[in-house]
């Protein structure tokens, strides 16, 4: 079956399956992973010494332990996992699809199509690290979490119900699970699905009746989503942790997988700020990071240190603004539009991004990256993101707003004021703050900056404490069930709260084919229809860099995971003699 690249919690899109090929701009490299470019699966390989540990940054924070959560859906959750998450597979830096390899004995099979049928076969061996298969109970848990459906889980804030609503059944017997779907369920990528996340055995270990008291379901997701997991099924287990602040991860002997592990330890350690994590890099405290931003200063700091290497290139996360409809300005479309018009993102771009990245191009395509064959500009027509004022005031003007004393009040004579929100470590969302409120100024709207807690990104979303925010989308290179999560009604992700039953139309549609071409097709009506609703303005994707000691083998960054460099921790390593 043919696959193209879509965007689950990141938009991802390329035709080509190679780094090299994917929309990079101005690549810079270190001469030790200059092999990256044209080998991005296997470059930076090596002979790995027996024992050895890596301190690796994080330059954000996280405030769940749970991904399942709309809170928990971030990508340094996703990082401070990634030694023992039960995902179905990766994707490496070539684009391929790689499945796991501690849980699975063979990639998911589709059975049937009419319904979706899907069968899985567990890896003999495959368990939690405490000696407890991975059995079907696992996979219906995983169903009830995220089914959106009080009568499953009743106080659920599931991130995604794209799946999990569509599922009908799932029975098992020791080595083989089949999950049957719902007759409305024909997703072109039915085999990249999550179909684990938390075992089953240690909510009912607490007391829960998970599968019959849809109550006590929640109580385990609330449990799972505040307690450091004692349980692995990768390749490392959980020594100490302390959310937000560091993971410490040993190996996991009950691992199922067939790579050897190497490493004694892995420590995942928060550094705040781009210059912190430099500087302790170089004084030789940590041994690498991949920062989910980078900046002209960082590669200033970089370049020539001794015994360092580095990449720069366009990484998984896509750059954003997002508006807040519950907000009583932002309820009213004509001034969304007119607030997105009035935003300079060419300036913005220069003022940030391309001090990185200098040919770095705007994002046209919510779902899809420029040079994809199903990339369509659907913004610059509108002009959304010129900074075309006059336009702005003219709709405003049309919709009955007025501008008194430099101030512009809505027809029912109300001064507008909004907030903007972003992350306090990020410095380009700052400096983009900065600009969208000289921008929104010069409309008559005043906004006010509101730096967020890395930490406490997640709830700010989650709990739409905002009215305009900036953040990034982080994931794996697909599209389908983008659209579900950004902008479906009720969406754990739909964080703005947008609700536009013709968009609902068409995201179930692009769920409901098995054609990739034809979902695709679908996916761009819903970029379409979201410009016109003004929800969410893409910037660029984002340049990013990894950075690490050169006495790591294994380590190489992959634009196709939003784990970036950790995609294959497994394989990580120090130089052998």
């Amino acid at each position: 079956m043919k696959r193209h690249h879509k965007a689950a919690v990141a938009a991802l899109a390329c035709t080509a399956l190679v780094l090299a090929g994917c929309g990079q701009g101005e690549d810079t490299t270190s001469s030790g992973l200059d092999a990256c470019l044209t080998d991005p699966a296997d470059c930076n390989g090596g002979e790995r010494a027996d024992g050895g540990e890596i301190t690796w940054a994080l330059d954000g924070s996280w405030g769940s332990w749970n991904q399942n959560t709309s809170e928990g859906n971030t990508a340094y959750v996703a990082m401070a996992l990634v030694g023992l998450w039960p995902a179905t597979g990766q994707f490496d830096p070539n684009g391929e699809y790689i499945v796991n390899e501690g849980i699975f004995a063979a990639a998911p099979a589709l059975v049937k199509e009419d319904p979706v049928t899907v069968e899985y076969t567990l890896k003999g061996g495959a368990n939690w690290g405490d000696g407890t298969d991975i059995t079907v109970d696992d996979f219906i848990y995983h169903w009830y979490a995220t089914s959106g459906d009080a009568a499953l889980c009743e106080g659920c804030d599931p991130a995604n119900i794209t799946r999990g609503s569509q599922i009908e059944s799932i029975t098992g017997d020791d080595s083989t699970v089949t999950v049957t779907y719902k007759d409305s369920y024909h997703s072109a990528e039915w085999q990249y699905e999550d179909v684990l996340s938390e075992p089953a055995h240690i909510a009912e270990e607490q007391g829960l009746d998970w599968q019959n008291d849809p109550k006590d379901m929640a109580a385990a997701e609330d449990y799972f989503a505040i307690t450091v997991p004692t349980w692995s099924s990768g390749p490392f287990k959980i020594a100490d942790a302390k959310i937000g602040e560091h993971v410490v991860y040993v190996p996991n002997e009950d691992w199922a997988g067939e790579t050897e592990v190497t490493l004694d330890k892995i420590t995942f350690r928060v550094i705040n700020g781009l210059d912190n994590i430099t500087t302790a890099l170089r004084n030789g405290e940590i041994d690498g990071a991949s920062p989910f931003s980078v900046n002209a200063e960082t590669i200033t700091q970089l370049q020539g240190a001794e015994g360092l290497e580095y990449q720069v290139a366009a990484g998984p996360s896509w750059e954003h603004i997002d508006l807040n409809t519950q907000n009583e300005f932002l309820a009213d479309p004509v001034l969304r539009q007119a607030v997105f018009t009035a935003i300079d993102l060419e300036n913005i771009i220069g003022r940030t991004y391309a001090y990185v990245q200098s040919d770095i191009e705007r994002k046209g395509n919510h779902l899809f990256r420029n040079g994809s064959e199903y990339y369509t500009d659907h913004l610059s027509a509108t002009g959304q993101g010129t900074g075309d004022i006059e336009l702005a005031y003219d709709l405003l003007a049309e919709a009955g707003y007025e501008l008194e004393d430099g101030v512009l009040h809505t027809p029912d004579g109300e001064p507008v004021e909004l907030d903007y929100r972003y992350s306090e470590s990020k410095e380009n969302r700052r400096i983009t703050g900065e600009l969208v409120q000289a921008n929104l100024a010069d409309l008559g709207i005043e906004v006010e900056l509101r730096s967020i807690p890395d930490a406490d990104l997640g709830k700010v979303l989650g709990q739409g404490e905002f009215d305009m925010i900036a953040f990034g989308w982080s994931s794996d290179p697909l599209f389908v069930s983008s659209a579900s999560q950004y902008w479906g009604t009720g969406s754990g992700s739909n964080f703005g709260s947008l609700s536009d039953p013709a968009l609902d139309e068409l995201i179930g549609k692009i769920n409901g084919t098995l054609d990739f071409d034809e979902a695709a097709g679908y996916a761009n009506a819903a970029v379409q229809q979201v410009v016109q609703d003004a929800y969410s303005l893409p910037i660029v994707d984002t340049p990013v860099a990894v950075m690490l000691s050169d006495r790591l083998v294994n380590v190489r960054d992959n634009w196709a995971s939003q784990q970036r460099a950790a995609y294959n921790i497994a394989e990580w390593g120090v130089e052998g003699e």
